[in-house]
């Protein structure tokens, strides 16, 4: 059974009945475009995603929502250590090889709600795309109080957008991308609650002849805090056109929360490094590969270093990770993700089916009313 999502039913084959029953209902509402791959939360768990740091910070919710039933509410805790210091609760999702090679070209869109601004005084990296083994970061997302930053890493640090008072809290916000790739001259343009705010900047999209990542969340810098940022995720879409990963903000209403020069500062990416004030807009840079300080790509101590390898439940991880390479990580589960404790991913994946019916049964019910 789901750890965040726990149905109680007093008949279970009534539930299974009032699920097919609704099925032809709830498919309509999570309906998507035909896109490449889809960060929906819909399955009721993180199993969309391809690896997850401090998964124990993470939990599926439906209180809020930008699309469909379900979306994934991420909390800093000063605890989210990762082994180079920096405090991070980040989703990641690797796309295909072929897809971020030299001459391809990605459109990717993702959702974020702030129940509360992000504090001033730090700088929080809420999304950045990253080369796949050798660590190193090729443009990321900033967020200070209600500002933004998008900055490119290579080959030099540049502040390809900056917009005060736009990240507003309370409301959705989305950021949509698309990204030519190239280790010569990429380019990258970006839209912002719909509107675009760079237009094929140029940059070095590739660090090397690496593919790349994405890591939607929170990081912060190897600093101790007492406070607990919150963001909300939900509807991260990968596709081959605009129209594909819609870049309008989502049409809802808030809701209520539930809870509570080039460089930049280097975080070392999934395994780790070291960190460094960069130039203006450099903000948290993931650059450094994975040595643990020294700047060589490489998996951090405990890691796998493999492609392809599998944790010790059989799931294919990303390189360069294992489930006992980061703290919390428990057993049996994927990285240091402990969304999923208790019960196997059968039973949790039938709980999140059938609670999504129920969901979709209730709201339908409700408007008729």
């Amino acid at each position: 059974m789901l750890a965040t999502l726990r149905p109680r039913f007093s008949s279970l084959p009534s539930v299974i009945a009032a699920a097919a029953a609704c099925a032809t209902l709830t498919t309509a509402t999570v309906a998507h475009a035909d896109v490449v791959w889809v960060g929906s939360f819909e399955t009721g768990d993180l199993s969309e995603w391809s690896f997850v740091a401090h998964g124990e910070y993470v939990e599926i919710q439906w209180e809020l929502v930008a699309e469909g039933e379900l979306g994934a509410r991420v909390e800093l805790h000063n605890d989210a250590v990762w082994p180079n210091g920096l405090k991070r609760v980040e989703l990641q999702h690797l796309p295909e090889a072929s897809r971020t090679v030299e001459g391809a070209t990605t459109w990717f869109a993702w959702s974020f709600y702030l129940p509360e601004a992000l504090p001033e005084e730090y700088d929080q990296a809420i999304g950045y795309w990253e080369s796949n083994i050798s660590y190193q970061q090729v443009m990321a997302f900033n967020v200070r109080g209600d500002d933004i930053v998008f900055a490119t890493r290579r080959p030099s640090n540049v502040e390809q957008w900056q917009a005060d008072d736009v990240v507003t809290p309370g409301v959705w916000h989305r950021i949509a991308m698309r990204v030519a790739w190239s280790t010569a001259q990429g380019s990258v343009s970006v839209w912002f609650d719909g509107q675009q705010v760079v237009d094929e900047a140029t940059a070095q999209t590739l660090a090397d002849e690496n593919g790349c990542f994405v890591q939607i969340g929170l990081l912060r810098d190897a600093i101790e805090f007492d406070d607990m940022p919150v963001i909300v995720l939900d509807d991260a879409v990968e596709g081959d056109s605009i129209e594909d990963v819609r870049p309008d903000p989502p049409a809802v209403d808030g809701g209520d929360d539930s809870g509570s020069d080039d460089g930049g500062e280097s975080t070392g990416g999934p395994s780790g490094g070291d960190t460094g004030e960069g130039g203006s807009g450099a903000g948290l840079d993931t650059s450094g590969g994975g040595g643990g300080g020294n700047g060589d790509a490489g998996p951090a101590e405990g890691t796998s270093g493999a492609p392809g390898s599998e944790s010790s439940d059989g799931l294919a991880l990303p390189p360069g990770f294992s489930d006992t390479g980061d703290a919390g990580a428990s057993d049996g589960e994927q990285g240091s993700c402990q969304c999923r404790s208790g019960g196997s991913r059968r039973t949790d994946t039938a709980w999140g089916l059938v609670l999504l019916a129920l969901l979709g049964m209730r709201r339908r019910l409700a408007r008729r009313r």
